[in-house]
């Protein structure tokens, strides 16, 4: 609780210095960094990354998260998924009207396109740290006894850093708004995860039918 109270205090913290900064000390240097080598194989293979956190194509993918959780049987799971893909993208939203912070300009860094909402946090890494963030929860508690427990969170981590460099180099967003948006989805994450745990704990009902290999394990006690 007190590492989630001063995550929160942290990101309000950034919150208001955003409010009336245009950008924090350090965001071009790391900006101009992250755009240093420039090549088309890497525009395009960085555009599709960041191609994948717009919508509808990210409501289509946490749909099918969400759809194929649910067929496997794991309706809470699949319940929770939609709460950490649905709070994350609200709470971004809300957060980008309040704070009002712009978008980096073609005269500091190189901006592939404009984006029509503000610039904090980054609503990609606010939402695919919370959506991605609980499957590699789920698929760790799944592979429990198992080595490969670890390869969901690896992968977690390795994809939000690629997204994370993705809209650095696209120049959509600042460093700060990364940092922002990953926070803000980890402190969306940990509450999802208490739900999760919750409904567990009464006994959330599965699929009548679906195989046992299937099934998710009913978790007792706090979140890890």
């Amino acid at each position: 609780m007190i590492v989630f109270l001063l995550g929160l205090a942290v990101l309000i913290m950034m919150a208001v210095a955003a409010h009336s900064l245009a950008y924090f000390p350090g965001d071009i240097t790391v900006s101009h960094a992250a755009q240093a080598y420039q090549s088309a194989w890497l525009d395009t293979f960085l555009s599709g990354v960041s191609w994948l956190g717009f919508p509808p194509q990210s409501d289509v993918l946490f749909g099918l998260i969400v759809v194929t959780l649910f067929a496997l049987g794991a309706r809470w799971a699949a319940m929770t998924e939609a709460i950490a893909a649905m709070g994350s993208g609200g709470l971004y939203l809300l957060l980008q009207l309040v704070v009002a912070q712009p978008r980096p300009t073609a005269d500091l860094v190189r901006v592939a396109g404009p984006v029509q909402l503000t610039s904090f946090p980054s609503g990609h890494l606010a939402t695919f740290t919370a959506v991605f963030g609980l499957l590699a929860y789920l698929g760790f508690r799944r592979l429990q006894s198992s080595p490969a427990r670890w390869v969901p969170v690896v992968a977690t981590a390795v994809f939000l850093a690629l997204m994370g460099f993705a809209r650095l180099y696209s120049g959509q967003h600042w460093a700060s708004d990364i940092l922002a948006g990953c926070l803000l989805g980890a402190l969306w994450l940990v509450a999802v995860i208490r739900i999760y745990v919750w409904g567990q704990g009464r006994h959330w009902p599965m699929r009548v039918g679906a195989p046992r290999m299937l099934r998710w394990p009913r978790l007792h006690g706090p979140a890890a």
